[in-house]
């Protein structure tokens, strides 16, 4: 069956160009009353998801049929319509007036006027996604939507973000009415358009997956009669553009003072004898509280290489400022995409072809990435149309930095030494066919100790990855009658992914390789009635559709066991003990039928209501049906008033129940199938226990808002209220260990949240030369715990080893995601409670703040001064908390620069405290007696920070400049005598400035948390090792012939 599906798919191509059918293509020119270009405006086909919007210059083309109807539409601006006739060319004179008509893409691609819709949705076109030449979308789409907020890793990496939609992160990607889960299979040059649906009230349609958000991508489509070329091409650098604030006083070693080395005639060389009581560092120590960086000559870790050229000699004891910056180098990215779409009278296409070749600022870092689209329709006889799309991806990455505790990042910011060349590391990590580290075990042993050399990461180890991605739809439309259409579909998705690393020869570890690889496939059918009527004052639009899915993942592991018998051979075949290995297969198929409503009155009152009825694998069979419902509507009170200061008035109110079906499994005994023991094959039980009869556990939704226009609509404003319940929520309650298990899965959670969001739009300059538009959008979320389950009150989410036992908790009554942890005692009035030597004593399981923020929003600002245009984009953050591990160990091991310096005294605090050194440490003990004594400087930071949760909890708020671009359109006078129709060029930049964040210690860029730290509902509450976040600028030129 699935060659069968993959033969279709690619046989409706061919059909595009062997059949033909009446449509053409229509183009056009849309401007306001006087002449100016609306760039982002929107023309479709009246009761189709065929559209498109205009370019800088206001043009559009798109295909259509004699007798279709052509609507355009354009924010602030009455919509205009037209029939399409003989003719080719069709201009439109939008006017500013009193009502709002601007048509949009809802459930399922349905368009419908904005208007009339009774719930939250916001638009963001394809051209304002691409222009900051972003591969990763959610980043793209960062703070342009309320609500909707990028949570991702280092910007320097090749992790993809992915997107919070009001507090909740599994958000349903919909790609040409394809579910897609990854949003690096999106090629964002690709896009249309992007409708954001926000509430169940309007993803009803789509069922439980949607219950979060929906973000529905309509794909560039193919114009009939018209024949085009594009290219596309960018290039741009990147750079790291935040590190920490390191001391450069004091290099490696755990004591001020020096070792010597002592000559050893039993075992030593002869020639040894010379370097007798030379000093030497500590070369083990991951830590820099060793002696005074004062130029001292000294025996550095590369002068005991053997054959080395600088064998044997010394050099001074002197800082290296910039030796973290010196080990990255400058990203290259380079992408290039072409397109083209050809069409005549009896076929029309489109394809494009993008080309990307990236590195990081990492060395030995790659990626090359290809990723083709194809789209087709065909009319094949009287209202019958025949529709197709293919969209494949091939990546193929070298090496890929990740954030988190162990790595690069934790490697620099917690465990280093603060005088290492950097270059001389890069020249001599490898020699004379075998590695080497600064961290050597001592001068007679190159054994490293802790870390390997941050090269040998990069070139020593090494992970590759590639993946294939194919997804794609072929369809029949039959328009039955003037009001009755018929759909047939059938999608198909599949993902391959392979993966292989290797832990090199030579380093800390036991030399090691290891494979995965990866199948997923989803098959889905579906088909649908459309019906469309007006009856005098009274409109009526209706779907009703069947639809069946079928998803099946499966999964193999291996990886060696006990090193390898043969020395740089990385396979599993040299694996020394027998080779682990692992496999999985998840099988699920759901089948639903579905059903929506919209009703009109007068272009003034409207009424939607949507239900979906679907039937899950991975419920009980008795407890398989789940119903998913909305209702909403609008009135729009601004046509029955009058009043000249308002140009708009309509109120909204939506709600909706989304039940969800449980995870696969979930209901059912199953085992874990591990690598054999001798002949026995081995399974295991997973931690949780199944239960029969589980449930997913139900949402409802209330949602209401208002929407308003003024200043003859170059001032809207959008607000949103939402109130939300999860009940009977599966959760995880002990049980006693002799049954097997740790957990028993029930129903029992209760959760609510409640937020508002508001947008504000703005168009404060607008003559024939120069337009601004401004855009700002604000959102809140309060999300509560209001029951768990009988006799348990708090629930764990996530427990890291924070050292002394952080936790993100549920507890009822509070707040979801408390932060609980370790704080110092203190007396009413904040005097620290210490021991009578000046330890610290301790609080534990306090609550210390809350990963949820007090708001989140974003800014974005359009400015065109003639052919020239400027665009930013910035998005923030107030309040929330995360927990920073690399400034606590930056403390720790005296790498930070407030580790350095004088005390009161005025005498350096690293020296002894019997020189008139240490930290001046005050309080009481328990018995309210004063505390006054000198500690340390290297046994106060460990004992007063370490693990001291209050003090590295911080306040995740931020400013952040994340896009700009400036752009020069060419003025088609210019053109007269070149082939091509439009010619822009423009610099872009992304991740541009922080500029603002509220870290004391600075070094982290709180928009990037990414750690080991909880994921739930996107929430990351520990920053275990943040690689640093790099800044990137490039040029770009589009080319249009």
């Amino acid at each position: 069956m699935k060659k069968l599906f993959f033969r279709a798919l690619v046989m409706s191509f061919l059909m595009t160009f062997q059949l033909g059918f009446a449509q053409k293509t229509v183009s056009g020119t849309v401007t306001d009353t006087s002449g100016v270009p609306l760039p982002g405006a929107t023309v479709v086909v009246q009761g189709t998801s065929n559209g498109v919007t205009t370019n800088f210059d206001g043009d559009y083309s798109i295909s259509a049929s004699e007798g279709d109807v052509l609507v355009v539409s354009f924010v602030g601006f009455e919509s205009a319509s037209a029939t399409v006739g003989a003719a080719s060319t069709y201009d439109f004179s939008l006017s500013e007036g009193n009502a709002l008509e601007e048509v949009v893409v809802t459930a399922l691609g349905i368009s419908r006027e904005k208007k009339s819709l009774g719930y939250s949705q916001q638009t963001v076109a394809g051209d304002v996604i691409s222009e900051s030449k972003q591969v990763d979308l959610n980043v793209a789409l960062t703070g342009k939507v309320a609500g909707v907020q990028m949570i991702g890793g280092s910007s320097s990496t090749f992790d993809n973000g992915f997107l919070r939609l009001r507090g909740e992160s599994d958000v349903l990607y919909v790609v040409d009415g394809i579910k897609i889960y990854a949003m690096s299979d999106i090629n964002v040059d690709n896009i249309e358009s992007i409708s954001v649906l926000k509430g169940a009230a309007a993803t009803a349609l789509y069922g439980a997956d949607a219950k979060s958000g929906v973000i529905v991508i309509t794909s560039k489509s193919a114009k009939a009669g018209e024949t085009s070329f594009e290219v596309n091409h960018s290039t741009s650098i990147s750079s790291i553009s935040l590190l920490p604030n390191y001391q450069n006083e004091y290099g490696g070693g755990y004591y001020t003072s020096w070792d010597t080395f002592s000559y050893n005639p039993n075992t030593d060389p002869a020639e040894w004898a010379a370097f007798n009581g030379q000093l030497i560092p500590y070369y083990a120590a991951d830590e820099s509280w060793g002696p005074k960086l004062d130029g001292t000559l000294v025996r550095h870790w590369d002068s005991w290489i053997p054959n080395h050229p600088e064998f044997g000699t010394l050099r001074p004891w002197e800082a290296n400022p910039d030796n973290v910056k010196n080990f990255f180098n400058d990203g290259i990215e380079n992408s290039t995409t072409l397109a083209f779409n050809a069409g005549s009278d009896t076929a029309s296409v489109r394809g494009s072809a993008r080309l990307i070749d990236e590195s990081l600022p990492f060395p030995n870092t790659d990626r090359n990435q290809i990723d083709v689209n194809m789209t087709g329709d065909v009319k094949i006889g009287d209202g019958l149309t025949a529709f197709a799309s293919l969209n494949y991806q091939y990546r193929k990455t070298l090496n890929f930095p990740t954030n988190g505790y162990g790595g690069l990042g934790a490697n620099f910011n917690q465990w280093w030494q603060r005088q290492l060349d950097m270059d001389r590391l890069e020249r001599n990590y490898f020699f004379e066919g075998k590695y080497y580290s600064w961290n050597r075990r001592s001068a007679r042993n190159a054994t490293p100790l802790y870390w390997d050399a941050p090269h040998f990461d990069f070139y020593g180890d090494q992970n590759n990855q590639r993946k294939n991605v194919m997804y794609g739809n072929f369809g029949l439309n039959y328009e039955v009658s003037d009001n009755i259409s018929a759909d047939v579909v059938v999608r198909r998705r599949f993902n391959s992914y392979e993966s292989n690393g290797r832990t090199g020869w030579g380093g800390i570890d036991t030399p090691s390789y290891r494979e995965s690889t990866s199948r997923y496939t989803q098959n889905e059918a579906a088909a649908s009635l459309t019906y469309s009527e007006r009856f005098d004052e009274v409109d009526v639009q209706a779907v009703l559709g069947y639809q069946v899915t079928q998803n099946r993942n499966q999964s193999i592991n291996a990886s060696t066991v006990g090193g390898l018998t043969v020395t740089d051979f990385y396979s599993i075949a040299t694996s020394v003990d027998r080779p682990n290995y692992s496999s999985s297969l998840v099988k699920s198929k759901s089948q639903a039928t579905y059903a929506s409503i919209s009703v009109g009155y007068d272009s003034t009152l409207y009424v939607d209501g949507s239900y979906r009825l679907d039937w899950g694998s991975t419920a009980n069979p008795d407890e398989n049906r789940i119903e998913t419902w909305g209702l909403s509507g609008s009135f729009i009170f601004g046509e029955l008033l009058d009043a000249s200061w308002l140009d708009f008035g309509k109120l909204r109110a939506g709600y909706s129940e989304s039940p969800v079906f449980p995870g696969a499994y979930a209901t059912t005994q199953v085992y874990n199938v591990g690598t054999a023991y001798g002949n026995f094959t081995r399974f295991s039980v997973p931690n949780t226990q199944s239960n029969p009869n589980l449930l997913g556990g139900t949402r409802t939704e209330f949602e209401a808002g208002v929407e308003l226009n003024f200043l003859n609509n170059r001032l809207g404003l959008d607000v949103t209220y939402f109130d939300r319940k999860d009940k009977d929520q599966p959760i995880s309650i002990p049980v006693s260990g002799a049954t097997g298990y740790t957990g028993l899965a029930i129903n029992s959670g209760q959760s609510s949240a409640e937020g508002i969001e508001i947008t504000l739009n703005t168009t404060p300059v607008q003559t024939a030369d120069f337009n601004w538009d401004l855009s700002v959008n604000f959102a809140t979320l309060n999300k509560y715990v209001d029951f768990l389950a009988e006799g348990i009150e708090t629930r764990v989410l996530d427990s890291w080893m924070s050292w002394y036992g952080l936790q993100t908790q549920e507890r009822v009554g509070e707040e979801w995601g408390v932060l609980v942890g370790r704080k110092k005692a203190k007396t009413a009035d904040g005097t620290d409670i210490l021991t009578s030597s000046g330890r610290p004593t301790w609080e534990n399981n306090q609550i210390l703040g809350n990963l949820l923020p007090d708001f989140t929003g974003g800014l974005t600002s359009q400015m065109r001064y003639k052919n020239w245009n400027l665009g930013l984009g910035f998005d923030f953050q107030a309040g929330g908390k995360f927990y920073s591990t690399s400034n606590m160990f930056s403390y720790y091991s005296g790498l930070h620069e407030d580790t350095v310096g004088l005390n009161d005294k005025g005498i350096p605090k690293r020296d002894s405290t019997s020189n008139g050194g240490g930290v001046h440490v005050t309080g009481v003990d328990a018995s309210g007696n004063p505390v006054d004594t000198y500690m340390s400087a290297s046994f106060y930071y460990y004992i007063h920070y370490f693990g001291n949760h209050e003090h590295w909890l911080y306040d995740a708020s931020y400013v952040k400049l994340r896009t700009a671009r400036l752009g020069y359109n060419f003025p088609k006078t210019a053109l007269d005598n070149t082939p091509f129709d439009n010619v822009n060029v423009s610099l872009v930049g992304n991740n541009l400035l922080l500029l603002y964040s509220n870290i004391p210690e600075g070094g982290l860029d709180p928009s990037e948390i990414e750690g080991s730290g909880s994921i739930a509902s996107g929430y990351r509450n520990v920053e275990g090792g943040q690689l640093p976040p790099s800044r990137t600028i490039g040029i770009n030129v589009s080319l249009t012939f």
